[in-house]
């Protein structure tokens, strides 16, 4: 009988603590045995699918506790990553920032290829 009250309590336990983190899942740094440093929750956030996967500064130094969001994009894109910086009016009509996770244009692919090429290396195998 202990062992099923254990059983039961481990259960409930690991219920609680999974549907607590799904339902806060990005500011949480231990998600299903997995940590994540900031700059991968960041990167989560902004690769989700759906809508509202966009990111101000503001957002990210409140939800993920960034301390400089600009740094943290820029280490982003110089992994490879095609963050993009878009503005808009609200409707309150101040001017918004925002950051979204896009595709590279074809430019941007030949410029990384020129660039790889520049020093001497192969760009493809």
């Amino acid at each position: 009988m202990l062992a099923i009250t254990q059983a039961l309590c481990y259960t409930y336990t690991s219920f609680e603590r999974l549907s607590r983190l799904s339902d806060n899942f990005f500011s949480d740094s231990f998600y299903h045995g997995v940590y994540m440093t900031t700059k991968s929750k960041v990167l989560a956030y902004l690769s989700k699918e759906g809508s509202y996967n966009t990111l101000t500064a503001n957002k990210m130094q409140s939800v993920f506790g960034v301390a400089n969001p600009s740094a943290t994009i820029n280490e982003l894109r110089n992994e490879g990553h095609a963050i993009y910086l878009n503005s808009r009016i609200n409707t309150s009509g101040e001017k918004v920032s925002f950051y979204r996770l896009g595709s590279p244009t074809k430019r941007m692919v030949a410029a990384g290829i020129a660039a790889i090429r520049s020093t001497g290396a192969r760009a493809f195998a």
